[in-house]
């Protein structure tokens, strides 16, 4: 389990913070829309997810995780880009609610990791 959730985590990781999230995907997330790159992000995720645990637990598990990757990926994204049009002054690093909105978005990523890492190791 400890090997899949380090993995996932490494999927995560390429997914948010390597050349795999574009200019056009990170100003989508920033504002919550257009939902479209947004979905494509999460596409990234999904695949990378998919990949990892069909290597690492099978075909059924990986088509499990890809299930809940998407939709939950998607989702959060949206609501984090969304909580920065509707509170503009959380997008400052100085503001300490943009630091809480940032946690809280990554705690949710976490989780549905932890969750995905869970039934895949099941």
């Amino acid at each position: 389990m400890v090997t899949t959730l380090i993995l996932l985590n490494v999927c995560h990781w390429a997914g948010d913070y390597t050349h795999l999230s574009t200019a056009w995907m990170l100003k989508a997330k920033q504002h919550g829309r257009p939902l479209f790159p947004i979905l494509i992000h999460a596409g990234v995720h999904t695949l990378l997810f998919f990949l990892m645990v069909f290597v690492l637990h099978g075909f059924e598990k990986a088509l499990m995780a890809a299930s809940i990757q998407l939709p939950t990926h998607f989702l959060i994204d949206v609501w984090k880009g969304r909580m920065n049009v509707w509170f503009p002054e959380i997008q400052s690093p100085e503001n300490k609610f943009h630091w809480w909105t940032f946690g809280a978005d990554q705690f949710l990523h976490q989780l549905v990791i932890i969750v995905i890492a869970y039934f895949a190791c099941a």
